[in-house]
C-alpha cells in the first residue's frame, strides 16, 4: 500500500470516529426533545382541568385516591362536588375511568363516573347526620382499595 492511501485510510478512520460522537449527541437531542415535548403535553392537559364550577367542592379523583378524602356537611343542605378526573385513558387498570359511590343509610344512593381527562358536577342532599363513606369501584382494585376511599361528616 503506498504513502498517499495509508494516509487516505487514517483520514476515513478519523472521520469515522468523529463522527460517532455527534451521532451520540444528536441521539441524545433527539430523545430530550420528545421526551420534554410528552412532558409538556402531559402537565398542559392536567393543569386545563380548572373546575367548571367554582362554587362546588372541587375533588379531585386519581389513581392515587381522592382529594380530598373527608368532607363535612349539614343534614338537609345540599352538597355540590365538581369532581376531576386528571387520569388518561392509556391506565391498564380501569382505561383511567374513575366513580363516585356513596350508598349509605340517610342519603340518595350516588354513583358518578368521570371519564378520562373530564369532570362531573352533581349534588346530593344528606338528610341524616353520621359519617359515610364513599369509594371508586372501576379501577385500583376498586373498593378494597384503602386509598380510593373518602368520608363525609354530617353534622
Amino acid at each position: 500500500m503506498s504513502k498517499s492511501n495509508k494516509h487516505k485510510e487514517r483520514g476515513k478512520q478519523r472521520n469515522t470516529a468523529e463522527k460517532l460522537p455527534l451521532k451520540g449527541i444528536l441521539f441524545m437531542v433527539i430523545v430530550i426533545v420528545i421526551f420534554g415535548s410528552a412532558l409538556y403535553l402531559v402537565m398542559s392537559k392536567s393543569a386545563s382541568l380548572d373546575p367548571v364550577d367554582k362554587d362546588a367542592i372541587k375533588m379531585t379523583i386519581t389513581m392515587a385516591g381522592f382529594e380530598p378524602n373527608v368532607i363535612r356537611a349539614k343534614a338537609g343542605q345540599p352538597v355540590t362536588i365538581n369532581l376531576i378526573n386528571p387520569d388518561n385513558s392509556h391506565h391498564t387498570d380501569g382505561g383511567g375511568v374513575h366513580n363516585f359511590i356513596l350508598e349509605s343509610a340517610g342519603l340518595s344512593r350516588v354513583n358518578i363516573t368521570v371519564q378520562p381527562e373530564s369532570q362531573d358536577v352533581f349534588t346530593f342532599t344528606p338528610t341524616l347526620p353520621g359519617e359515610y363513606h364513599w369509594y371508586c369501584d372501576s379501577c385500583c382494585g376498586g373498593r378494597e382499595n384503602p386509598s380510593m376511599h373518602g368520608t363525609l361528616i354530617v353534622a
